[in-house]
Order: C-alpha cells, then sequence, then structure tokens
C-alpha cells in the first residue's frame, strides 16, 4: 500500500519531580547537595508525528534550588519506554507510536518526571483506490440504505487480542459499493485506509504502530462504502471493536497438523513467515512437549487407520533438524494419542523423557520416546473409577509433572473416537526410581446442560501453564461423527484443577451454535492479563473461509469447510466468578493456508530455544 499521511504526534508533560538531597558535591552539578529538586521542561508539550516517520522533542533538566534554576542535561540521564522513542543527549526522537508514558531523569540521586502524550494518525491509499480517495469520501453525504451498507465480516466483534499478533486481515461485504475507507480509531490513534477491495491489510510497520497505539484498550474499525461512478453517497457499517491486550506471546510456536495434506506445521508466533514443514506423512493425531524439544505423532500404516501406530521425532539442537526417534512405520506402539512428562518430573534434563500413549485396547501406556519400549508403571489404575471405565485416552500432563489428566469412558476399546467420556485426573511421583500413579478421580463427571443442549461427552483435557484449569471439550453426543463433524456439538469448557467449578466458554465457542471447535491448548508464555490458547474450528474465517467456498480437499471425515487455528483470550481477572465467562470472540491465527484442514495445534518454545 502507498502512504499518504498526515499525523499528529501530542506530547503532554508533567512537572516533577523532587528527590533526595544527596551527591557529591562541588560546582552546582546535579548532585550538588545544594540542589532541592530537579525539574524536566517542557512540562507539557504536543508534537506530530506520521505513520512510517519521527519527530523530535528537545528537553532541558534543571537544578533546583529555592527560585534559582540550573541547566544540568548533561548531567542527566533521559529515558522513555523505547516502544516511544530513543534519547540522544537531550532529544528524543519519537516513533509513531500512540498513548502515554513517562519521561524520566535521573541525576546522581534526584529524579524528575515528565509525561508524554503521544497521538497516532495516517493516512494509507491501496493502489486499487484513486489518489483522491479521502476528498472522494469527504465530499460524500452519509446515506442509510441497508442494500448499500457493509457489513464487517473478520475481525470479529469484542475479539481480544495479542499485542503482537502479525497484521491481520480485515474483511466486509462489499454490498454493490467499490470504493471503500476504513477508520481505524483508538484514545490516541487516527488511521484512514482506502482500497476498492473488499478486505485490506495493513503493512507489517503500520500495524505495529497501530496495535501498538490500542495496546491495553479497544481499537475501533468503521468501514464506509460509496459506488465511485456516483460519489454522492457513503454508507458506513456499524462499528467492530477489538481489544489489544498489552499482552505480547513472545518466543513460542504453534505446532499443528495440516490434516487433509497429512503434514505436521511449525508457525513461530507474531513471525511474518510462512509456516514451516516439521513432519510429512502423519496421518493422525500429535503432541508437542512442553520443552518444544520432542513431537509425538501417530500414523495410519499403508494409509489403513486400521493399523494405527504412533512414533516419536526428537529435536537435535546441533544439526537443528528434527529426528526420528521411534518410527511408526515399524509398528511398535498402537496407538493415537500422547503426551509428555515435563522437564524437571522426573528427570532435570531432556537426555531422558517418558511419554503416556493412549494405546488401541482401550488402556494408557508409558514409553521410552527414545527406544519405543515399555516402561513399568501402576498406569493402568487409571481405569479404577466410578461407573466401570473400560477405556481412557486423551491424556494431559501438567507443567510441573505432578499430575495427568485424561477422558474415561465406559465404553471398550475407545482409543481415538468416543462418547460418554469424562474428565478424570491422577497424580504422578517418581519414588524410589518408580514411577507412580495416584488415585484417580473425576473433574468433570455429570451432564452439563446448556441453552443448546445437554452435553454428556467430555474429552481432550489440556491443563493451563500454570497447572491451575483445565479446559476441554464438552459434545451432546459421541465423537467424531463422519457425516457431520459439527453435529455433536463440540464446544470448549472450563474447570478448575480441583474440579470445584466448571464454565462454558460461551463468547470463544461463537455463542449456542455448532462451530465444531476442538483440540485447545494453551500458550506457555508468561502473560499479564489473559491466557492464551489455540484450537481449530468450522467457524467462518470472514470470506476467505464459508462452507460455500471451501477447498473439495478439506471436506472429509464429517468436515463441511476448512478446520483452522484460532487464538483466544481467557481473561485472568474473571477464572471462576460464577455466571461470568472469562472467554472473547477469537482471533484467527494469521498465516496459515486457508485451503486445508488445520488441527490439533500445540503452543510450545520453539524447537531449538528450549
Amino acid at each position: 500500500m502507498r502512504l499518504v499521511f498526515t499525523l499528529t504526534l501530542a506530547l503532554t508533560a508533567l512537572a516533577g519531580g523532587c528527590g533526595s538531597k544527596t551527591g557529591t558535591g562541588g560546582n552546582g552539578d546535579a548532585g550538588d547537595p545544594t540542589f532541592d529538586s530537579i525539574e524536566v521542561s517542557p512540562p507539557t508539550a504536543t508534537l506530530t508525528v506520521a505513520l512510517g516517520a519521527t519527530a523530535t522533542q528537545a528537553y532541558t533538566v534543571y537544578g533546583v534550588r529555592g527560585t534559582t534554576k540550573t541547566d544540568v542535561t548533561a548531567s542527566c540521564g533521559l529515558t522513555i519506554d523505547s516502544s516511544f522513542g530513543l534519547f540522544t543527549g537531550g532529544t528524543l526522537t519519537i516513533n509513531p507510536h500512540g498513548g502515554k508514558t513517562p519521561v524520566l531523569a535521573s541525576c546522581s540521586g534526584l529524579s524528575g518526571m515528565a509525561e508524554l502524550t503521544v497521538n497516532l494518525t495516517g493516512r494509507v491509499i491501496d493502489p486499487s483506490a484513486p489518489p483522491n480517495a479521502g476528498d472522494v469520501f469527504g465530499g460524500a453525504t452519509a446515506g442509510t440504505d441497508p442494500a448499500h451498507t457493509p457489513v464487517i465480516e473478520y475481525p470479529i466483534n469484542q475479539a481480544v487480542s495479542p499485542r503482537n499478533i502479525p497484521s491481520i486481515e480485515m474483511q466486509w461485504k462489499a454490498s454493490g459499493n467499490d470504493l471503500f475507507h476504513i477508520a481505524l480509531t483508538s484514545s490516541f490513534g487516527t488511521v484512514d485506509v482506502y482500497t476498492g477491495k473488499p478486505a485490506a491489510t495493513l503493512a507489517a510497520a503500520d500495524w505495529d504502530a497501530v496495535a501498538g497505539t490500542a495496546a491495553g484498550e479497544q481499537l475501533k474499525i468503521v468501514v464506509e462504502g460509496l459506488v465511485l461512478a456516483a460519489p454522492t453517497t457513503k454508507y458506513a457499517t456499524a462499528a467492530t471493536s477489538i481489544t489489544m491486550s498489552t499482552d505480547k506471546v513472545d518466543n513460542t510456536a504453534i505446532y499443528y497438523w495440516a490434516s487433509s495434506k497429512g503434514n505436521i506445521m511449525s508457525q513461530t508466533f507474531g513471525a511474518p513467515t510462512e509456516p514451516s514443514l516439521v513432519k510429512g506423512g502423519c496421518t493422525s493425531c500429535h503432541s508437542v512437549s512442553r520443552a518444544g524439544s520432542r513431537i509425538g505423532y501417530s500414523r495410519c500404516i499403508n494409509n489403513d487407520c486400521g493399523q494405527l501406530y504412533a512414533g516419536f521425532l526428537r529435536f537435535d539442537n546441533t544439526t537443528q533438524t528434527w529426528n526420528e526417534a521411534v518410527d511408526a512405520n515399524a509398528k511398535k506402539i498402537q496407538g493415537s494419542y500422547t503426551t509428555f512428562a515435563p522437564t524437571g518430573n522426573p528427570f532435570t534434563s531432556d537426555d531422558k523423557a517418558i511419554a503416556l500413549v493412549s494405546r488401541a485396547n482401550g488402556t494408557l501406556g508409558l514409553y521410552d520416546p527414545d527406544s519405543g519400549e515399555e516402561v513399568a508403571s501402576n498406569i493402568a489404575d487409571a481405569k479404577n473409577l466410578p461407573n466401570t471405565p473400560k477405556s481412557v485416552l486423551m491424556a494431559d500432563w501438567s507443567p510441573d509433572g505432578r499430575q495427568v489428566v485424561y477422558a474415561a469412558t465406559p465404553n471398550a476399546n475407545q482409543w481415538i473416537d468416543l462418547d460418554g467420556g469424562r474428565i478424570a485426573t491422577m497424580s504422578y511421583n517418581f519414588t524410589a526410581n518408580q514411577h507412580v500413579f495416584g488415585a484417580p478421580r473425576y473433574l468433570v463427571g455429570d451432564p452439563i446442560t446448556l441453552p443448546s443442549g445437554t452435553y454428556t461427552n467430555f474429552f481432550f483435557p489440556s491443563f493451563s501453564p500454570d497447572g491451575a484449569v483445565v479446559v476441554f471439550d464438552a459434545a451432546r453426543k459421541g465423537w467424531r461423527d463422519t457425516g457431520d463433524a459439527a453435529s455433536p456439538g463440540q464446544r470448549l469448557m472450563l474447570t478448575d484443577a480441583a474440579g470445584t467449578w466448571i464454565t462454558d466458554l460461551t463468547a470463544l465457542n461463537g455463542g449456542d451454535g455448532n462451530a465444531d471447535v476442538t483440540w485447545a491448548h494453551w500458550s506457555p508464555a508468561a502473560s499479564n492479563e489473559y491466557y492464551w490458547m489455540v484450537f481449530s474450528s468450522e467457524r467462518d474465517y470472514g470470506h476467505e473461509i464459508t462452507a460455500g467456498n471451501t477447498a473439495a480437499s478439506c471436506k472429509q471425515n464429517g468436515v463441511k469447510q476448512c478446520k483452522q487455528i484460532w487464538i483466544g483470550a481467557i481473561a485472568k481477572s474473571k477464572i471462576g466468578t460464577a455466571g461470568v465467562d472469562p472467554s472473547a470472540p477469537p482471533m484467527w491465527l494469521p498465516g496459515q493456508d486457508t485451503q486445508t484442514d488445520n488441527i490439533s495445534p500445540f503452543w510450545s518454545v520453539p524447537a531449538g530455544l528450549q
């Protein structure tokens, strides 16, 4: 996109500061005990800056004694939040980043502060729009004809996004118009985009400026449309707003299964690069260790899913490659789902590891992922639950390695699909060189009734990165329905690790509809406001992916449109509050191939960074 901008950057500084009267003494320097305080000037100021440009502001620091001020700028250090800019001496160079931030001065024990306010504005004109598009919309009169009013399709209203999500594609229905104005506004930013297409994506640097400006509040999006041949009337959408969290999800990777191609893919979060291939020929489920150094997968041998076997990959830091420690083709472990004990329990390094595997006979088995040999334990006790469970599967190890959560069902030999599932948990200890699992108990055992029906089948449990809560899938009947994958009504729910409460994630699930929401796993990154999770869903991605235009290769096993990976936010402050949904509508993970079914996402440390 070509930039035409006019941006305002407002600086307001708060007078400030005094400090102790300690110092080295001498000839009136900032540490001289005769100074009572220091001041930063200007105490208030306003600047203007454009997208893609910078602005400068000179500051002076004064040592103050009584009514006498002495310029001590050369003896002081001036600092600011680096996302706003950088000082060279007393001159601040400001980036295109809106918001408020303190300007701090420090001189040998004395300190002063000012407050900086930055207002971002800019104009972006896509080549598909005429250069005078802004004037065209400025001369048009607002109309109210619903037939001509655009409708925003993506992002989803009230979604919550990590601060560092890559640039999103905004999408809308054209409604007969051929020229569009997108207004992006927040408390400290106003950016106008003009295009002749029903979608727009900002350049990475411009999106970073817009998202950073809106961090901690809502970014408001309004689309206006008009017909260029008769441009006297314009029509505006209702506003869509997304919350840009202050959380930045850094140094993490999402591993997912492009099931319609049989490939395990990896995508570093926040990076603009394309996903990379980790392993081909994987025709079933996979998992990733919390250290990001091991992958468990399963394969239908010779495309015969009656012969589904598990295998293990291990990352070699020296060669930076994934090596196949246990090849599924060797048919050593007939199994599907896997989970790894985290580094630290029972072993202090990744040189050794253990993994649980859901086996074809409906049991869990403990294995050495380097050799494929079974490891002795009492994991068979996982079936010792009320209602005589005959199958246990889909285990997940807690981040501290002290708990295992899994699905248990009274139906025999269920190891991929299941019905009647309940969520159960067991403790784990490595004692006297023995792998010991504690007595199992239910976390979620009873049916749950919602406006959308009664849910009787619970599965795919996953521990949060601190082990405090567990997300799981709930369905109204058996999973999977190969005639209509969405018909069981799969949706995500949340419980605490003690099983004392259960919450439906209504906003994340898209209300009461059937969006085939499955395979949820958590981001391992520490964050302030939200837990972040990834999951797979058949929901529409604007007009890019719908049931009407989905790729033919995606329509298998009852899936009607390409399943994609979505990012959900769970507000930490709302968790466990009765009657309060802590979730929000999700964001689509940028960079995916929209022509594939992308499922089973695991969020972990990128290989090589563990």
